[in-house]
């Protein structure tokens, strides 16, 4: 295969459209678009707008059923299938298409572990080419390296946000108050900062430590109010425990000019060397005086800063940077599938996979000793 970078550029020569299939995690209460949350949903939607105004066909499945899936993505006869739900990855197996891609979304698949056991699910399709991996960040691209996949197929294709959907206050309404925006889930740790002063939350509820009740609490947003009203605030605040790369909603938060306090986690990709961006360490994470003074700084540095947030947010982070980015690197791993170089390419594959397997044999057996052997010992005593 032709040395393809790690991040592909838009400056490719105009190659004719393909056709894309785009597979959701199939979860039956969450649309794409979304109504409102729903994150890796709105990611599917972008890519789907964003491909068809370049002028690409795009056809998005979601659903959970798998015979379904594979009906439907064989009746498409796609150039590229790009599935992002790591629970129904068996389906690329009995898929046809040139190139197919996986990305995984889940912060908590985020090991070497759950990357080489995606390599061993799906190594016959992998050696005979054509399945490739596009990850979130650099961090999670070198788990799968470090599993024997070949640098040429492993991409970081980044997490962005339509910065022309939301509106942009040069002045935010809430200048004095910062926003805690995301899923209220155990993860997501809003229950140790409630008490903080000057502070919402807004997401819907799944916590049972988190107070709903406190007047602070402004319930679940619509994709319509995150669009209106995500710019009224000074800066954002996530401190979540795991991530792939920056949330979503960093990204969105970005783009409309508000400053973000985020986990080491959740700062992955983000430059933390800018004064609008502040980092928590884990260690801090629950040493609310700190946090509480760090939001305010920030708060106060993002006012003075907000013009120069967003555009950093859309430089970095505008889908309209990154789709035709992503989609000039599909068309050229399409066009590459179409070389005469089979055998090299596999034994190119071989070469990485053995160069790794010494690695790979001792991650197995600490897995089995430390995971699955205990979990079954522990099934004989009820």
């Amino acid at each position: 295969m032709t040395n393809i970078p790690e991040t592909a550029a838009p400056n490719g020569p105009a190659r004719p459209p393909l056709t894309w299939v785009l597979i959701g995690q199939g979860y039956a209460p969450v649309s794409i678009p979304p109504k409102g949350w729903g994150a890796v949903e709105s990611v599917i939607w972008d890519y789907k707008t964003h491909l068809e105004q370049l002028g690409h066909k795009v056809v998005v499945i979601n659903t959970a059923e798998r015979r379904e899936i594979i009906a439907a993505v064989n009746r498409c006869r796609p150039d590229v299938v790009h599935l992002h739900q790591y629970p129904l990855s068996g389906v690329l197996k009995k898929i046809r298409a040139p190139v197919k891609i996986f990305t995984s979304h889940s912060g908590y698949e985020i090991s070497r572990l759950a990357s080489l056991r995606f390599l061993v699910e799906h190594l016959l399709s992998y050696l005979k080419g054509g399945q490739f991996v596009f990850v979130l960040s650099p961090v999670w691209r070198q788990k799968f390296l470090d599993c024997g996949y070949d640098p040429a197929e492993v991409f970081v294709t980044l997490n962005g946000a339509d910065h022309r959907r939301f509106r942009f206050r040069e002045t935010p309404l809430h200048e004095n108050r910062s926003l805690y925006l995301g899923s209220i889930y155990d993860n997501k740790r809003q229950h140790l900062y409630q008490a903080i002063d000057r502070m919402d939350f807004a997401g819907p509820h799944g916590d049972e430590k988190f107070d709903q009740t406190r007047a602070n609490y402004l319930g679940e947003w619509t994709r319509e109010h995150l669009y209106a009203h995500l710019s009224d605030y000074a800066s954002l605040v996530i401190l979540s425990k795991v991530e792939v790369a920056a949330p979503l909603v960093v990204l969105e938060a970005l783009v409309c000019g508000l400053g973000v306090v985020v986990s080491e986690a959740a700062s992955v990709n983000l430059d933390a060397r800018l004064p609008w961006i502040t980092v928590i360490p884990e260690r801090k994470i629950t040493d609310i005086d700190f946090v509480a003074g760090e939001i305010a700084r920030n708060r106060e540095i993002s006012l003075r800063h907000r013009a120069q947030i967003r555009a950093y947010g859309i430089e970095n982070f505008s889908w309209e940077k990154l789709v035709p980015r992503y989609a000039d690197l599909c068309l050229r791993l399409h066009a590459a599938k179409n070389s005469p170089r089979p055998v090299a390419q596999t034994l190119r594959r071989l070469r990485y996979l053995l160069a790794a397997l010494p690695a790979d044999l001792v991650a197995v057996a600490r897995y089995l000793m430390f995971k699955r052997f205990p979990r079954r010992i522990r099934r004989l005593f009820p």
